[in-house]
């Protein structure tokens, strides 16, 4: 089949733009792609930061708040009282008590003083339920929580 001279010259014009929109529409879908990619990484991190909170949110929901001394056994309890005499617990828990003029600094790892501190006979371990007390969550330079401390106001 013969073609004419001047018919070629509008095909290689129309594949030239064909190929120009072709790489466009690539473009755009490449860079669309990448954008989404990058707004689902940004919400994956910030799911991933308010799980992390979330989960320590039992623990630093008292820090810096007074509290009793009942609500200090609860929490001694809840969190080193299902560990036994032979373990430590993940945290520690620090209380600071002043009975009679004199204070006390135990630090609880796990369930070996727990039921002295109900009792009054062992005043060295007594947390009165009335007292009040300042919390303070002792983190590491990474944030990670490695123990509670409660004063005795």
């Amino acid at each position: 089949m013969k073609t004419k001279k001047n018919d070629l010259v509008p095909y290689i014009l129309m594949t030239a733009a064909g190929v120009v929109i072709l790489g466009i529409i690539i473009f755009y879908m490449i860079s669309h792609l990448r954008s989404t990619a990058n707004a689902t990484n940004k919400i994956i991190n910030n799911t991933e930061q308010l799980t992390a909170k979330l989960a320590d949110y039992n623990i630093t929901r008292y820090d810096g708040e007074e509290l009793r001394g009942s609500q200090v056994r609860n929490f001694i309890k809840e969190h080193v009282g299902d560990y036994s005499e032979s373990e430590a617990a993940p945290i520690y828990v620090k209380v600071t008590t002043v009975i009679s003029g004199i204070a006390y600094t135990n630090t609880y790892v796990n369930k070996e003083h727990i039921k002295d501190i109900k009792e009054f006979d062992n005043a060295q371990y007594y947390i009165k339920p009335t007292a009040w007390f300042t919390c303070e969550v002792i983190k590491t330079a990474n944030k990670a929580i490695i123990g509670v401390a409660f004063t005795q106001k």
